[in-house]
């Protein structure tokens, strides 16, 4: 067992593939699984008994949260023939790790590749716009990064690493481009590809400091990056609450955001509330009903240090074209002062473009 899991995470990672690609029948596990938690009638919360229930139930949601998605693109496909541009993109699905992955791609066939990533609780759909923008000249893609949108929502514990990793083994020769959490996703996901040619960063999060103190926090380690430390010596223990406290957590999470999905996103829209029509709102709450859908909220209590944009920068020496929404509610108001942190922490600064927008936070 390792620590810091979810309970019965270790078979969604150990097994899933394997179910996948049918070396394990998932009717049979769940036959097996659902006679032993009977078998054991063990209340799922007290005691070693409940732990082993707990685990054992989290391998009967990973087998039908899987056969939900993939009834889920079967029905996608049948609607995606329904969908009046698909001129410009279509819907598509890729496994991942064993899991359904989805994501759109279209534009011109032998054009400069782009891959939009977005942000938390979001989904490819949010680039829709953008797509019908660069299509005539560019080949187009966006992500459902696995735990949002269509994907599947596997009970792992997600991090920033896992979605990094997510987007790495999607992309191909490409340009970059990410909003909020999604732009710290694309900047990790570049750090790592020789292919990725530049990145595009829309109100990007992630922490980043002025030269000095990320001078300071490297001397405090030894003079080593912070992913150096972590391939040493692993990440730390989780110290997040019990397994009962984060499932009841998220669920009531997911349960008071779907009552203000409406109003949030007006506020991320400033400039362009009517941006926030029926359908969009409407996709935000169908997602968050998926199997698994609280466990991206479960995990934020457990996450490993993030690594600065400062070293994620020193690993890509390449064009940066940086957009700061001016109205952005989440960020807006200190987007001179990002603007001049970018700059220091890049080590090619005549690489970088920065733009100030009158925008909100979303593209």
């Amino acid at each position: 067992v390792v620590a810091g899991l979810f309970d019965g995470e270790t078979f969604v990672r150990g097994f899933r593939e394997l179910v996948a690609l049918g070396c394990i029948s998932p009717r049979v596990i769940r036959k097996d699984v659902a006679s032993l938690m009977w078998a054991k009638r063990a209340l799922p919360y007290f005691g070693a008994a409940g732990a082993e229930a707990r685990k054992l139930a989290t391998t009967l949601r990973a087998v039908e949260g899987s056969e939900w998605h993939r009834i889920l693109a079967l029905v996608d496909a049948e609607a995606e023939n329904e969908r009046e541009d698909l001129s410009v993109f279509r819907y598509k699905y890729w496994k991942w790790r064993g899991h359904w992955v989805r994501y759109a791609e279209g534009g011109k066939e032998d054009g400069e590749p782009v891959v939009m990533v977005h942000g938390f609780g979001a989904s490819a759909d949010q680039w829709e716009r953008v797509m019908s923008r660069l299509h005539a000249d560019h080949r187009v893609f966006a992500i459902d990064k696995l735990g949002f949108g269509h994907s599947e929502k596997p009970e792992l514990t997600y991090t920033q690493y896992l979605w990094e990793r997510n987007v790495q083994d999607f992309a191909l020769p490409v340009f970059l481009a990410g909003n909020s959490i999604g732009g710290y996703t694309a900047l990790g996901a570049a750090t790592a590809l020789s292919s990725a040619k530049g990145l595009v960063l829309i109100n990007s999060a992630g922490r980043m400091v002025d030269r000095d103190v990320y001078a300071s926090e490297q001397e405090a380690m030894g003079g080593q990056t912070l992913r150096a430390v972590m391939e040493a010596q692993g990440l730390p223990p989780s110290k997040s609450p019990p397994q009962w406290l984060l499932d009841g957590a998220g669920n009531l999470a997911i349960a008071l955001l779907r009552s203000n999905v409406e109003g949030f996103c007006k506020k991320v829209y400033p400039n362009f509330p009517d941006m926030v029509d029926d359908r969009l709102v409407a996709n935000i709450i169908r997602d968050s009903k998926d199997p698994g859908g609280y466990s991206v909220l479960a995990s934020g209590a457990k996450l490993p240090p993030p690594r600065t944009k400062n070293e994620l920068f020193a690993e890509f020496a390449r064009p940066l074209l940086v957009t700061q929404g001016l109205n952005d509610p989440l960020g807006g108001g200190i987007s001179k002062t990002r603007f001049a942190l970018y700059e220091q922490a890049h080590p090619e600064p005549g690489m970088v473009r920065l733009v100030g927008l009158e925008a909100g936070h979303c593209p």
